[in-house]
């Protein structure tokens, strides 16, 4: 019994050496990986040999004339087709109203940007990508995540407590996230964001008509249901 364990406490003790005594040592051969986990993929890198160009590297430079799709000229990431390339995007370090959804410690109300008919359309594009998944077309929190997961967490946007929110915690909601829902700061620009919070509030509007909100003239104009 003794020799047994003796033995393979020698055999232990040799394996242990021989993987700690190479060490530092130095070879031309690849490292040996029992779990690679995705660390050498077939892509090309930049400062990294190709054997694809000409000139054997795997960064080039870009065609002269031509942006990368997203960035401008010197390099800072946009929307595409935000519109408000004077705004920036993503979290900023100003902290005035049009960019937090704040006054001070409270949030604001009230749309800081001009409310007009683009606005509106820009915003229920935005809407419909970003929030119906979730929320549902008309906000009432029947989306398709929701259809699927059936999360507790999907808020209805047209119950009370949403409708009395000040815009600047809906603002800040989407920018920063809550509960389960992510920050769509990062990827959805300023104005876009002011655009969804101005839908938004015309979509709960539309939701709670009434005949009494028609002048006389509109309302003569209905025909009655048959």
């Amino acid at each position: 019994m003794l020799r047994v364990f003796f033995g393979l406490f020698l055999l232990g003790s040799c394996a242990v050496l021989a993987v700690a005594g190479f060490r530092g040592g130095k070879t031309t051969q690849p490292p040996l990986q029992v779990f690679p986990d995705m660390d050498h993929q077939p892509k090309y890198q930049p400062q990294h040999p190709s054997p694809f160009f000409a000139d054997g590297r795997g960064g080039q430079k870009w065609v002269e004339g031509t942006v990368p799709f997203g960035y401008t000229t010197p390099g800072r990431y946009l929307q595409a087709a935000a519109r408000n390339a004077a705004y920036g995007s993503g979290f900023t370090n100003l902290p005035d109203y049009l960019h937090t959804g704040r006054i001070g410690d409270v949030y604001g109300d009230g749309i800081p940007v001009e409310v007009t008919a683009v606005l509106l359309d820009r915003g229920q594009e935005r809407f419909n990508i970003h929030c119906s998944v979730c929320h549902g077309a008309t906000g009432m929190g029947n989306g398709v995540v929701q259809n699927v997961a059936n999360w507790a967490t999907i808020a209805n946007l047209q119950d009370e407590r949403i409708r009395t929110m000040p815009d600047g915690q809906l603002y800040n909601t989407i920018t920063n996230g809550k509960n389960t829902m992510g920050a769509y700061g990062p990827n959805i620009a300023v104005e876009d964001r002011w655009a969804i919070v101005a839908y938004l509030r015309a979509l709960q509007r539309s939701q709670r008509g009434s005949l009494a909100d028609l002048s006389p003239a509109q309302q003569q104009q209905l025909q009655p249901a048959k």
